[in-house]
């Protein structure tokens, strides 16, 4: 009788201990199930996929006025985006008289990686000029580039930069056009990740080039491939529809 009752009591915990497993991969935990990692808490993961890490440090980078709003992006999409891909957690600060700061928590590679994305995507504000030495950018080891015809290149971007950070999200890159470079009427897009959602992000932009030449509007084969988008799985993007969108604005 003690023993059934002693089982009868087991049971129930083991029970009860099941979902807090399955509950802790949603909560940032690593696989192993040992603690949270200051990533995990801010809703980041490390490209790596670990989430108990050592020697995480942080630094700081003061905002100009208007920078802060378009560091967040809409709903805080752009700090999320870029917290994803660098693996860094970052926090804005607004408050100050001159503007704000981002702090940036991570690893050196993370932290590194968080500073060149927010420079460059702050250096894009109100179709800024990207000052960066592309010669080096284009050494690093987990870059490609593509050369995109100037016809297919605001295709490429969507309106107001839409399809590019669609981009970003889906495979987890970071992507930009050189503007000021131009080679046979091209314009050199580069690809910023892991070899793998670098080859990803890179098939989805030529698709979408070769939609936009060869297709003209029209409804082109790389739609019907398998495999579409490296097993992306939802809505396939309206390519045209973002571009007509930006075209017309343009206009106006």
């Amino acid at each position: 009788r003690e023993d059934s009752r002693g089982r009868g009591r087991d049971l129930p915990r083991r029970d009860r201990d099941s979902p807090r497993r399955d509950d802790s991969r949603g909560r940032g935990r690593s696989p192993g199930g040992r603690g949270r990692s200051p990533a995990g808490r801010g809703g980041s993961r490390g490209r790596s996929g670990s989430r108990d890490r050592e020697g995480l440090g942080n630094e700081v980078m003061n905002l100009e006025a208007g920078a802060v709003a378009y560091l967040l992006g809409r709903n805080g999409a752009t700090k999320q985006r870029l917290a994803n891909f660098s693996g860094a957690r970052l926090e804005i600060d607004p408050r100050g008289d001159d503007g704000g700061r981002v702090e940036i928590i991570g690893t050196d590679e993370e932290r590194k990686l968080a500073r060149l994305c927010i420079e460059i995507t702050l250096q894009q504000r109100n179709s800024g000029k990207v000052i960066v030495d592309m010669e080096a950018m284009e050494q690093r080891g987990d870059v490609c580039t593509l050369d995109v015809p100037g016809e297919a290149v605001g295709f490429v971007l969507g309106s107001k930069g839409a399809t590019l950070r669609e981009f970003e999200t889906k495979f987890r890159t970071f992507m930009f056009f050189d503007n000021d470079n131009v080679r046979d009427n091209k314009k050199r897009l580069y690809i910023l990740g892991t070899e793998d959602n670098r080859h990803k992000a890179l098939k989805e932009c030529e698709n979408a080039v070769e939609y936009k030449l060869s297709g003209n509007g029209a409804l082109s084969s790389w739609r019907d491939r398998d495999g579409y988008g490296g097993g992306y799985r939802g809505d396939r993007p309206r390519y045209d529809q973002n571009y007509r969108r930006s075209r017309s604005r343009s206009r106006d």
